[in-house]
């Protein structure tokens, strides 16, 4: 058996443990101080390579900053980016005033009875309508006021209508492919229902035509109001038995009319509700007199003020539309035709005209 003998005392071998660990640590030292050095002339580097490129962007925004200052147009640009800017609030906030006489032509009667202007003044910030008319019932006795009560009255049931033209895939028309009036201003009527020309084949007029289609004289009615029943058997009608949804056909999609279906008898029946008052009041009825024309006819002159909603004079509400009582509409974009609702005011009761002065209505009273 052999026997292995140690040497070395104990005091020698801790003696070389102890010199061992404190190389390996003088070791590690090196080489973590060697690591640091690195490190800090890494950084160095960084720090000095980061101050010659800030020292030479300095110099170029010093250098674009002096050529700026000699542009003389400076000012003038700088007026105009911040116009430009401010398109989308401009676009929201103009309106139409030109819409003012289509809206009259609807609320102003025109048949027996006829109320016409003789001086007019509109605020637009405020939508209000301030006038001087005179009423005329063109049958005994000449001076009504019942004329008066009635067009006071049926401004409760005005009603307006806008919103966008699409096509069978429910992309927006421009509102310049539309033509919804004649040359007169009359809106395109048929059967009751009231239609547009869709100028389908002019150039950005198709928006869902591939780019580069050729171009064409191709005109489309495209109905504002909607032929339901028709539809409905095509297959472009959904929810019969409540608010009716459109789709896959050219069409009028309103922000105001929504139309209903009931079923009776396995027949529907189609009902249409307005919501958009076009009057927000009552009609202010400031003073009232007797006096005759400029043609000596007996009227009943009166000055009103009429508050309107501000959606009817907005720009981007396209496609509006004044709505009487009776259905009667008028294309507001579209109407020319003003000449008819002014007339010259009439003139007071002459002392002695007994026929102009007198002082009950129809019923015995004033």
């Amino acid at each position: 058996m052999a026997h292995e003998i140690n040497l070395v005392p104990d005091v020698k071998q801790e003696v070389i443990k102890t010199q061992k660990m404190r190389n390996l640590v003088f070791f590690i030292c090196v080489v973590v101080s060697a690591a640091a050095v690195g490190l800090v002339v890494l950084l160095a580097s960084i720090s000095g390579g980061q101050s010659l490129a800030l020292s030479s962007q300095d110099s170029r925004i010093e250098a674009m900053s002096n050529k700026l200052k000699e542009y003389d147009s400076l000012p003038e640009f700088l007026t105009i980016q911040s116009q430009l800017g401010k398109l989308s609030q401009i676009g929201d906030n103009k309106k139409v005033l030109s819409r003012v006489f289509s809206i009259l032509d609807v609320l102003l009667p025109n048949g027996v009875d006829t109320i016409s202007i003789s001086e007019l003044n509109v605020n637009l910030e405020e939508s209000t309508l301030t006038f001087d008319g005179q009423a005329d019932a063109k049958e005994e006795p000449l001076i009504d006021y019942r004329v008066l009560d009635a067009f006071k009255k049926s401004m409760t049931m005005m009603r307006y209508d806008y919103g966008r033209y699409v096509d069978e895939n429910n992309q927006e028309i421009p509102t310049r492919c539309i033509e919804e009036a004649d040359g007169s201003g009359k809106a395109y009527i048929e059967d009751g229902k009231t239609y547009a020309i869709w100028k389908k084949g002019e150039k950005g007029c198709n928006p869902s035509a591939e780019e580069g289609t050729l171009v064409t004289n191709e005109r489309v009615r495209i109905w504002r109001t909607p032929k339901l029943e028709e539809w409905v058997e095509a297959g472009h009608v959904e929810a019969l038995d409540g608010q009716a949804v459109i789709s896959g056909v050219p069409h009028f999609d309103s922000q105001c009319i929504k139309y209903f279906g009931t079923r009776v008898d396995n027949v529907v029946k189609w009902t249409a509700n307005n919501e958009c008052k076009l009057v927000v009041d009552e009609v202010n009825v400031t003073d009232s007199s007797n006096g005759r024309d400029a043609a000596g006819n007996l009227v009943l002159r009166f000055s009103a003020m009429i508050k309107l909603t501000p959606e009817v004079f907005k720009f981007n509400n396209k496609h509006m539309v004044a709505i009487g009582p009776t259905g009667r509409q008028n294309v507001t974009d579209s109407y020319i035709q003003v000449k008819k609702m002014f007339e010259e005011r009439a003139s007071d009761c002459a002392v002695d005209d007994e026929s102009c002065n007198v002082t009950e209505d129809k019923d015995g009273t004033r």
